[in-house]
């Protein structure tokens, strides 16, 4: 094996790595994705439910149980 196929071997073994790493990122990406959009659903709802308990309390006395 010459010189020129030894760092060839190499660039392609980096490569591989590189592209496996690669990988590993967009899939986690995709996954925290996936966990923001659950979050701001989570949080539309929550402001829903708040708006309807602040739309019961309007005109209610202060005093009033």
């Amino acid at each position: 094996m010459d010189r020129f196929e030894e760092v060839a071997e190499k660039h392609d073994r980096e490569f591989g790595i590189i592209k496996s790493d690669l990988t590993a990122v967009r899939l986690q990406v995709g996954n925290l994705d996936q966990k923001v959009e659950a979050l701001g659903e989570k949080i539309d709802r929550n402001q829903v439910q708040i708006i309807e308990l602040l739309t019961q309390l309007v005109g209610r006395r202060p005093d009033a149980g």
